[in-house]
């Protein structure tokens, strides 16, 4: 979250009035008290324990003293351990949030990569290290350690807030006298290291978003070839069935003159078309579970779930998730469905679809039949491919049905 100008200024006064403690002794530090507790807490949400264990326990043991100095009234103990508190909790939320956006960027690499090879696919891009594939630099001057985020080009548009107050921690530390030294350091240090991080972490988030982008082209391509090799492989066994079947035909005309020897070859014929129409069926059914995947990953959406008889493939829309409630036209969650739809049955070839409603009402069943017919044929499925029935009247759940069929 970005923010505001006042929750700036806030922080600007803070910590100048941090490098003068002596003077805030009498008062009671509620704001820092408040941001460490929120520094802690959002550390926590983000795996601190898992990936920044010794910061996270850093900043509970200065909170706890914290808060126990300020029931003692010594306001300004609790206010040097309130700031240390913050600086420790934001730290264990830096190093949590690159642990993970590390992780995640080399697992998608790992997907990449597989996918390509699976997909015989040589070159693209050529996998660059990301920013937080480098150390982090040594403790050297902070300043010149803030200034070398700010002439990166890959880190300067990110951590402007981070980097903003480890300037003041800088700042702080440059005015703070001997006896606040160390404690200005310890802050500095950490205000330093957190925008170094942050920077880090968002340049390579950025990296990761390219890598998503790039991991969903590869598998939509996949999703392609599985179909085109699907498509192939039943065309191939339809032509085989029609094969065996101009071949019984021929053995029934010449077995023609011995029942006996039209029973045996009946039996014989019987027993292979089964087998050939058992393997035709699997492989339609590969066939359109691809293309259901084909769908869902070039729509963005999910098909409902769908049940097969002598019809085809059965796709039932609920009316009250499908409509708005009591008309004909799609709410956001149908039109949704019957975009995917089209995609399915523009993956599938030599598809058609027949749509059938049922309500208690012939004519608002008919309107919503008419209504998904024409948001398949706008989402790019061809009108021929497209048959609205009339819409029945009926006293079970008002529904509208698709029924694909193949040739």
């Amino acid at each position: 979250m970005t923010p505001s100008f006042a929750q700036i200024l806030k922080l600007s006064m803070a910590l100048v009035l941090a490098s003068a403690w002596p003077a805030r002794a009498a008062t009671p530090p509620t704001v820092e008290l408040t941001e460490a507790q929120q520094a802690v807490s959002h550390a926590d949400s983000a795996d601190g324990d898992q990936y920044a264990a010794q910061e996270l326990a850093a900043a509970r043991n200065e909170l706890a003293q914290a808060q126990a100095a300020m029931a003692a009234r010594k306001h300004k103990d609790a206010l040097a351990l309130a700031l240390a508190a913050a600086a420790d909790g934001d730290l264990a939320y830096a190093r949590s949030r690159a642990a993970q956006t590390r992780t995640e960027v080399a697992q998608r690499r790992a997907e990449i990569s597989e996918l390509r090879r699976r997909l015989q696919i040589e070159g693209g891009r050529e996998a660059q290290a990301s920013a937080l594939d480098s150390e982090l630099p040594p403790a050297a001057d902070y300043a010149m350690r803030l200034q070398a985020i700010t002439a990166d080009p890959r880190l300067a548009p990110f951590a402007a807030f981070e980097r903003l107050r480890a300037q003041q921690a800088v700042d702080a530390l440059a005015k703070a006298r001997r006896s606040k030294r160390e404690a200005a350091e310890y802050l500095a240090q950490r205000r330093v290291e957190i925008a170094e991080l942050t920077a880090r972490t968002e340049a390579t988030r950025r990296d990761a978003d390219q890598l998503d982008r790039e991991r969903s082209e590869l598998l939509i391509e996949a999703s392609r070839r599985d179909a085109e090799t699907a498509r192939a492989e039943a065309e191939r066994l339809r032509v085989q069935a029609q094969i065996q079947a101009e071949e019984a035909e021929r053995l029934r005309q010449q077995a023609a003159q011995s029942d006996l020897a039209m029973q045996d070859v009946e039996a014989a014929l019987s027993g292979v078309a089964d087998v050939q129409a058992a393997k035709l069926k699997a492989a339609r059914e590969r066939e359109a579970k691809l293309a259901r995947e084909e769908a869902e990953l070039v729509a963005g959406g999910k098909l409902p779930a769908s049940r097969w008889d002598e019809r085809g493939e059965i796709f039932t829309l609920n009316a009250t998730d499908t409509f708005t409630s009591g008309k004909a036209a799609l709410n956001e969650r149908g039109a949704a469905t019957v975009r995917t739809l089209a995609a399915y049955l523009q993956a599938t070839s030599g598809s058609a679809a027949r749509i059938e409603g049922v309500d208690t009402k012939t004519s608002l069943a008919q309107q919503r039949v008419e209504a998904v017919r024409d948001a398949l044929v706008k989402a790019g499925v061809s009108r021929q491919q497209v048959r609205a029935a009339v819409g029945a009247t009926g006293k079970s759940k008002a529904r509208v049905e698709v029924v694909v069929s193949t040739k």
